[in-house]
């Protein structure tokens, strides 16, 4: 994790630093994944600040800062017990019978880490400072003589964990999804402002990527996504039918075919008011244009 003198420059008072890395990396789904966050951000923050000292002291140092709330609660502590379920995701199930299922599957869910963990010859954390332990272990930060650092990539769980062929495909699909941000923006930009939200276009993986400085690997995996949520269908022949993204080669034409309204409705957005206060909406419907040919 390199260190950039504009990032230094931009962190206030109280304000943390989280590596980019950390939700791609898999790590949230195999250690206690609120207080891993959390340690997550103590480790990037003393990292860009360049503090100095044991966890304890830099911990120390970082609530100079300001009124900042590290372990996941005022007055929590690295000694505080392991957390695996919160009640936080209690709340949120509405009937008994969903608590009781989830209870039951968080359960499962520790054990099978906790087993993970024993078989890769690594402790099972009891406290808040063994799970910074743990993440030391593993690779995800490291201090020497009192210097924090942490990888430019975290290495992921799948590295050291003895995962099944499910779990491991689990991690890369995650992994996958968040690195696949980027790929996702641009080919959505494309067609949204780009081509101004055409009904549909007559176009092909190659020409997509060429359209967007893209790989076309990208670019199937952006097409992936509108097409996983309906926003997108491909159409091939004469007559024309629905056909599938994979196998297609990079020359070969296709129409994609756009429904701007499911793509509207499923992007939620937030504007800011003068006062600074966020208010939800939804996007405007500019009209849909006439099909495009690329």
């Amino acid at each position: 994790m390199s260190v950039e003198q504009d990032v230094q420059q931009q962190l206030k008072p109280g304000d943390l630093a989280l590596h980019n890395d950390w939700y791609a990396s898999g790590w949230p789904v195999y250690l206690p994944r609120d207080q891993a966050m959390v340690l997550c951000m103590l480790f990037g923050t003393v990292t860009v600040r360049e503090l100095r000292g044991s966890i304890d002291e830099v911990l120390d140092r970082l609530l100079e800062y300001g009124p900042v709330i590290f372990l996941g609660r005022d007055g929590g502590s690295l000694d505080d017990p392991v957390i695996w379920t919160h009640q936080d995701d209690l709340d949120c199930l509405k009937t008994e019978e969903d608590k009781a299922r989830f209870r039951v599957e968080s359960e499962a869910h520790r054990e099978r880490c906790e087993h993970l963990l024993r078989t890769a010859g690594l402790a099972v954390p009891a406290t808040v400072r063994d799970v910074a332990d743990l993440m030391i272990a593993v690779g995800i930060a490291d201090c020497r003589d009192g210097v924090w650092s942490m990888p430019e990539r975290l290495p992921g769980p799948e590295t050291v964990l003895a995962l099944s062929d499910e779990e491991r495909d689990d991690v890369l699909k995650r992994r996958r999804r968040w690195e696949g941000g980027a790929a996702v923006r641009a080919v959505n930009g494309h067609l949204e402002e780009g081509l101004n939200r055409p009904e549909e276009i007559f176009t092909s993986l190659g020409r997509l990527a060429g359209a967007t400085e893209l790989d076309e690997d990208d670019v199937r995996y952006a097409l992936e996504q509108l097409i996983e949520a309906d926003e997108a269908r491909i159409e091939r022949g004469d007559p024309r039918e629905r056909a599938a993204l994979d196998g297609l080669k990079s020359h070969e034409r296709f129409h994609l075919v756009l429904d701007w309204r499911l793509f509207d409705e499923n992007r939620p957005f937030v504007v800011t008011r003068p006062d600074r206060r966020p208010v939800g909406g939804r996007r405007s419907r500019p009209p849909v244009r006439r099909p495009h040919r690329e």
